[in-house]
């Protein structure tokens, strides 16, 4: 049975003002499949399929088929969801037609940059390229490519809220840099096919995003804060908490994603994200003091070695999303219920 918050998730999503049709009967190829934002893909596809009997084939690519089951497993037995274990870094034969490709398998969160960052830029730059050229092979209708909002680097305040044209600095030499600087390279190869191969690709710039399936393990601020939230625990922030997000409900993105894959020009990028910015330190406060009172938690400033990880820490991330507004896309769930829901989703 599916979870009950993804349920009318899944409802909201699926009644918004998009040409849905065009997906009717098509072949979407997703990599990454398993992951928190495709996963949420996967789903409305398969509830489009449900309430309006699309017959849309999707074609998942994981790395681990035990974990994709058991995400999946509400769809056990469905002949239009067909899980498939794959590492894009290698080489990838697909039997018959595919109209989309969803480039989303990456590893994001920061936890891995230290541990594995060959791991981590690979699928960007290696994995892309594959896909790209699965993308020219079957002559697809349209190739979505996960970058972050990240790409931008560090810019001064007066850049800010981030517009798509505007970028600042990055190391390469650090090994930090490994996600960002990848992410960069997997937009110029979409670019590059592209304009060589005609490939219709776009480019979706996803800031945080949260909401159910996420990993409570992920190693983020907002992700342990939700940990603790359920365990009532009292929130622990690692840092002092000044630095600036803006926090998108995943039901949100997924609407974004598909505005741009529906909607959106062919080249180009949208920022995929909140309008609403907030300190680490903030959110911690209207997590125990407004959205979950009745839990009677409080917020404790700790130190740890553990949770530093090998990351780039930007003091704001606040980007403009005016271009994928344009297309019809607004945000419907403000933070205080996004959170609600994500905690009730794991209850």
């Amino acid at each position: 049975m599916r979870n009950k918050i993804i349920e009318s998730d899944l409802a909201y999503i699926s009644k918004a003002n998009l040409p849905w049709e065009i997906l009717s009967n098509a072949t979407i190829l997703i990599s990454g499949a398993a992951g928190f934002l495709p996963a949420y893909l996967v789903e409305t596809l398969l509830y489009l399929n449900e309430t309006r009997k699309f017959n849309i084939k999707i074609i998942g690519l994981v790395r681990n088929i035990e974990r994709a089951q058991e995400i999946f497993s509400h769809y056990a037995g469905n002949k239009n969801l067909r899980l498939v274990t794959q590492d894009v870094c290698e080489d990838i034969k697909i039997t018959g037609p595919v109209d989309y490709i969803i480039h989303a398998a990456s590893k994001a969160t920061p936890k891995y940059f230290s541990v594995d960052p060959i791991g981590t830029l690979t699928p960007n730059v290696i994995g892309t390229s594959n896909l790209l050229n699965i993308a020219v092979e079957k002559n697809v209708s349209g190739f979505l490519f996960f970058s972050t909002s990240g790409v931008y680097g560090f810019l001064g305040p007066e850049h800010y809220p981030i517009k798509e044209e505007c970028f600042g600095a990055l190391n390469p030499m650090d090994p930090a840099s490994s996600y960002l600087e990848s992410k960069r390279m997997g937009e110029n190869m979409c670019v590059a096919w592209m304009n060589k191969h005609k490939v219709p690709i776009k480019v979706v710039r996803p800031a945080i995003t949260y909401g159910p399936g996420v990993q409570l393990d992920d190693g983020r601020s907002f992700a342990d804060f939700l940990c603790n939230i359920i365990n009532y625990q009292d929130i622990e922030i690692y840092s002092d908490g000044q630095a600036v997000r803006n926090f998108c409900y995943i039901a949100d993105a997924t609407l974004g994603f598909f505005m741009v894959l529906l909607k959106g020009r062919i080249g180009e990028a949208y920022n995929i994200a909140a309008d609403h910015e907030i300190s680490i330190i903030d959110l911690a406060k209207l997590l125990v003091e407004d959205v979950f009172r009745e839990r009677r938690l409080k917020v404790v400033l700790k130190k740890s070695n553990t949770k530093n990880y090998l990351r780039i820490n930007f003091p704001r991330t606040t980007v403009d999303i005016s271009k994928a507004r344009a297309l019809g896309w607004e945000l419907r769930f403000p933070i205080e219920e996004g959170f609600r829901r994500t905690v009730e989703s794991f209850c």
